[in-house]
């Protein structure tokens, strides 16, 4: 993990969806209403606007579970196409806008890691890489089984419209019992029904919240079966105020 989010924190927390854009002059749609569809693993969104519609309303906006996504990608860098894919759950969220100033906390269910794809690993062992990522060496799911991801900052200072959409995000990530201050870029989208979208990916350097288990920094000797440091999160987050 590289020290950018979090999910949101919060992040965390943590997968994400897939942007479906289309031409905004082309008269069509910009927002559907079938919420997902399962491809490859993957969750796709189809109600995800292309660009926002009107200005983001000041209020308390609160994240629609169900339909946002933390999608995680983290393998071994030495054996190409190790890499293995999962998601997990947002628990809940809430973002609010008082002027310019947006803040805002997200928490992430750790006990919903699911893995979705074993790429380099061995078909039909999901399960078990589940319970090593719960595990004490990893996540510690009995012992921490949420993360948190509270933003301090989001620049630049204006209130997201359709002419601004890209921005900053800077939160501190509480993970395993360690807080560390995280920073990405996120799009932020708002649709005509008040809907907020936040899109985002971002790299997180493990080791910083003491998830170390397999690491090269303690490794003795670097063989193939070191696990690499960052797991990248892509973050679809939906609010409705």
């Amino acid at each position: 993990m590289k020290n950018v989010l979090i999910v949101l924190g919060v992040l965390i927390l943590i997968g994400g969806g897939v942007w479906l854009y289309s031409n905004r002059d082309s008269g069509e749609t910009a927002v559907t209403t079938n919420p997902e569809e399962e491809v490859s693993g993957r969750v796709v969104f189809n109600t995800v606007p292309t660009v926002s519609e009107k200005e983001m309303e000041t209020g308390t906006y609160n994240a629609d579970a169900e339909e946002s996504s933390i999608e995680w990608e983290a393998g071994k860098p030495a054996i190409a196409g190790y890499v293995h894919h999962g998601t997990f759950s947002l628990q809940s969220g809430t973002v609010t806008l008082e002027g310019q100033e947006l803040t805002g906390e997200f928490v992430v269910d750790i006990n919903s890691l699911e893995v979705t794809s074993l790429g380099g690993g061995k078909a039909g062992q999901e399960s078990t890489l589940e319970g090593h990522l719960k595990g004490e060496r990893f996540f510690d799911a009995e012992n921490y089984s949420t993360a948190t991801f509270t933003i301090t900052d989001v620049s630049p200072k204006v209130m997201p419209s359709p002419e601004q959409s890209d921005y900053t995000a800077t939160g501190n990530l509480t993970l395993k019992g360690k807080t560390e201050e995280v920073r990405f870029p996120m799009k932020v989208v708002v649709g005509d029904n008040n809907e907020v979208w936040v899109k985002a990916s971002v790299d997180l350097d493990r080791t910083k919240w003491g998830i170390s288990f397999g690491s090269a920094s303690i490794a003795e000797e670097i063989t193939d079966n070191i696990i690499g440091d960052t797991v990248n999160l892509d973050l679809t987050i939906k609010l409705t105020k």
